[in-house]
């Protein structure tokens, strides 16, 4: 039994991609896998499961014959803070022991990535928008996250559905005239943009592929329709908006601020990244970074804390160096 090597196993089950890691308690990453959206309130309880079983195994496919997984930390979009034992049960029962393990909402384990749990802000501005922040009294508050339907201002899907109505606004002549309509119409090949309509009210174009289709229509337009671009400045100034609420709400006060943030929106769409910037600018003096490591490895730091491991910068220096080596390995 002394030669079984004891490990960690963190699953990030995002609402578009999903990522699995495998560790040792001393930090060395072992096993890195991927795969489609986890959302536990947006999907089929039998597709999240399905999703999760083939994390689970195709990590264990790459790992040492002779191990023994202490704990595990899952982390699923559409939950709040922690799970219950009867969500624990109902999403991870037979695919791993539940009692062993934790289930988080995906932002809880963002902010262990960007912040390793020190007081600060997180912001994750990708398909839907949520704001968490740690305060000095190790307290959280937590605000967005509330999904597609009850409006994610400043997400993903929600630039998405304002680019689709404003290219039908477009077509009826009752908003501008913006270049948002004939790239819609060349990305799915029809005539005008009627022809959307059972594309989106598909089964299939799910929540994620209106995130996706946010970022092909800023790559597409590199910044050049007005009407776009309006879009995208409203989106980070939203984002900002509840940052500054929950800030507020937290009672945190540090100056300068640590604002983390991630998703999509925040890296990689230039004019909602500089409007949520602008914002926050100019209610407080802030340090803006993105998060220090990926969210798979926060799930990773939060089971090697169940394990009664003390994250040291060793460790997560360790993570952070092995994560990137195994994740090349498994790209090549």
């Amino acid at each position: 039994m002394d030669d079984v090597l004891k490990l960690v196993v963190g699953i990030d089950g995002g609402a578009t991609y999903s990522h699995g890691v495998a560790a040792t308690l001393d930090g060395r990453v072992l096993a890195v896998t991927h795969s489609n959206s986890m959302n536990f309130t947006g999907s089929y309880q039998k597709e999240v499961r399905r999703r999760m079983n083939e994390l689970v195994r195709e990590l264990e496919l790459q790992l040492p014959f002779s191990n023994e997984i202490n704990h595990f930390a899952v982390s699923a979009a559409g939950i709040f803070n922690e799970a219950t034992a009867d969500q624990k049960e109902k999403l991870c029962g037979k695919i791993y022991p539940w009692k062993q393990t934790r289930l988080v909402g995906d932002s809880v384990a963002g902010y262990q990535a960007a912040t390793l749990g020190k007081p600060g802000v997180l912001v994750i501005c990708g398909t839907g928008t949520s704001v968490i922040v740690g305060n000095l009294e190790a307290k959280f508050t937590h605000l967005g996250g509330w999904g597609p339907l009850l409006e994610d201002k400043g997400s993903a899907y929600w630039i998405a559905v304002k680019a689709i109505r404003a290219a039908i606004d477009d077509f009826e002549n009752t908003g501008e005239e913006t270049a948002i309509t004939s790239v819609l119409c060349e990305l799915y090949e029809i005539k005008n943009i009627q022809g959307i309509v059972p594309l989106i009210y598909h089964p299939e174009f799910t929540r994620d592929k209106f995130a996706i289709l946010a970022a092909r229509i800023d790559k597409v337009l590199q910044g050049k329709d007005k009407v776009f671009q309006k879009i995208c400045e409203e989106a980070g100034t939203e984002a900002a908006k509840l940052t500054i609420t929950a800030v507020e709400k937290s009672n945190l006060d540090i100056s300068p601020l640590p604002v983390f943030f991630s998703g999509g929106v925040l890296t990689n769409n230039h004019h909602a990244q500089k409007a949520f910037e602008k914002t926050l600018r100019d209610k407080f003096e802030i340090m803006l970074s993105q998060p220090k490591l990926p969210t798979v490895l926060g799930t990773t730091i939060l089971a090697l804390r169940e394990s009664g491991v003390s994250i040291t910068d060793k460790i997560v220096s360790q993570l952070d160096k092995s994560y990137r080596e195994v994740d090349e390995l498994s790209k090549a």
